[in-house]
């Protein structure tokens, strides 16, 4: 009869921190959308960078309430704090890049949204590239910011006659998305532009 109660114990534990999971994860990632929509690092123009500082000041929040919370349940222990915090960054920064960081830099996006908008009217292919080259690259400076994007993170230099050279740290990263190339067979030209 003890081993029976014990393991409804152990189970309605389990439950429970299952429970506790769920709610930190949710309110913490309510708050990591909601700080988009505030002044903190605005500073910040690359929104890759600024959503993964978010993602680990409320990964950190999420570990610190689950330790606040281990205060009143003993069965949290410090693994599920940590567990915590892994759990929330991983699962937020999977999502973050898979979903926002996709809709700010996709052609597909704005082809698409571009159409909707317009869409009493019917199109050529060459019709819409037209667009996409007027408006996407000319008129909202999509070269632009990815160039600047470049030099902020350091992947290029400016040299003292105003000209740009790739650094070191840039030529690193070169090899690494030819070795993810390589790897997952992806357009070979977008890595290697000069042999295609």
């Amino acid at each position: 009869m003890s081993k029976t109660s014990k393991g409804s114990g152990t189970a309605g534990s389990v439950i429970a921190l299952i429970g506790i999971y769920a709610i930190i994860y949710l309110v913490c990632s309510a708050m990591f959308i909601g700080l988009f929509h505030t002044e903190i690092l605005k500073n910040m123009e690359v929104l890759m960078y600024r959503g993964i500082a978010f993602i680990v000041i409320t990964g950190i929040v999420a570990a610190i309430v689950m330790g606040i919370v281990r205060k009143f349940w003993g069965f949290i222990t410090v693994r599920d704090i940590i567990m915590m915090f892994v759990i929330f960054c991983c699962v937020n920064t999977t999502l973050f890049v898979l979903v926002p960081v996709t809709v700010e830099r996709s052609v597909s996006v704005f082809m698409l949204s571009y159409m909707e908008e317009n869409s009493d009217q019917t199109f050529t292919q060459d019709s819409v590239g037209e667009v996409f080259t007027s408006k996407y690259v000319n008129d909202y400076g999509a070269f632009e910011k990815r160039f600047n994007e470049q030099v902020e993170t350091g992947t290029i230099k400016q040299n003292p006659d105003g000209s740009y050279s790739i650094t070191e740290s840039g030529k690193f990263v070169v090899k690494a998305f030819r070795t993810v190339a390589d790897w997952f067979g992806t357009d070979k030209r977008l890595v290697y532009p000069n042999e295609n």
